[in-house]
């Protein structure tokens, strides 16, 4: 190898490196939690505790620096689900509400702090299995896009370097269902051809089955638990369901 092409070969070499080096230990800027009742940014301990002023000792608090921070007052847990990093603030994000199999309606919250103070803004109030996605992280700006889906409409919530707006659009009805969602609601009809007659002729058989049923009420335009129920019925009659094709078209948009 000549003298040149070993100084660009090493050249070439220690731009990999510093490139690797970055990619593998450089700071992750949005994570999801691991730990979910514990967590420290910007050198603030937070830890989710019992809430000391009630005797039956199952409601949660959160507390900061072993000083109670945020008690929500129903709140049978509390769960930190997404830390985020920016210039000049980290942002947690934390999940809250009640437990049982027939409660999955959920509250949002973010922890914004700075190092010296923090405060709490809402992010989601009563959102069914919400799924709460980081769609843009600007470190240098402060700047952090959240969005999620909520009775029918996509939430698009915006911090900007200190401050929180919340931005609500409808989803588009003609929008296809995912393939496994689609699928889902399919097998749930075709099992109703086995129960003819049945004063159980619904797709919502089991908690599971309920839940999985409204949340894509929920999450799309233009799905109705009610028809979905109706064509259940048409099949436990007849004992036949609409072909599958059929089914991804005209329910699913596929």
């Amino acid at each position: 190898m000549s003298k040149e092409a070993s100084l660009l070969n090493a050249a070439a070499t220690g731009v990999f490196s510093a490139l690797f080096a970055a990619i593998s230990f450089g700071p992750v800027l949005s994570q999801d939690v691991s730990e979910r009742n514990r967590i420290t940014a910007r050198g603030s301990h937070y830890t989710v505790v019992k809430d000391p002023s009630k005797k039956d000792g199952y409601l949660k608090c959160v507390y900061r620096n072993e000083k109670e921070f945020l008690c929500p007052g129903a709140a049978e847990f509390i769960a930190f689900e997404k830390h985020i990093k920016t210039k000049d603030y980290d942002l947690i994000v934390l999940s809250t509400g009640q437990l049982g199999s027939g409660t999955r309606w959920w509250d949002w919250m973010i922890v914004v702090e700075d190092g010296n103070k923090a405060v709490v803004k809402t992010l989601a109030d009563g959102c069914l299995e919400c799924k709460i996605d980081v769609e843009l992280l600007k470190f240098g700006s402060n700047r952090v896009d959240f969005a999620y889906r909520q009775k029918g409409h996509r939430i698009s919530a915006h911090f900007r370097d200190g401050a929180l707006s919340i931005r609500k659009s409808k989803l588009d009805p003609h929008e296809p269902l995912d393939q496994g969602t689609c699928g889902g609601l399919y097998e749930k009809l075709e099992a109703c051809k086995s129960k003819p007659n049945s004063v159980d002729c619904t797709m919502r058989d089991n908690t599971a089955d309920n839940f999985f049923i409204l949340r894509t009420e929920d999450h799309y335009a233009g799905i109705s638990s009610e028809v979905l129920d109706l064509q259940c019925k048409a099949a436990c009659t007849t004992g036949k369901a609409v072909d599958r094709s059929t089914f991804f078209k005209q329910v699913c948009r596929r």
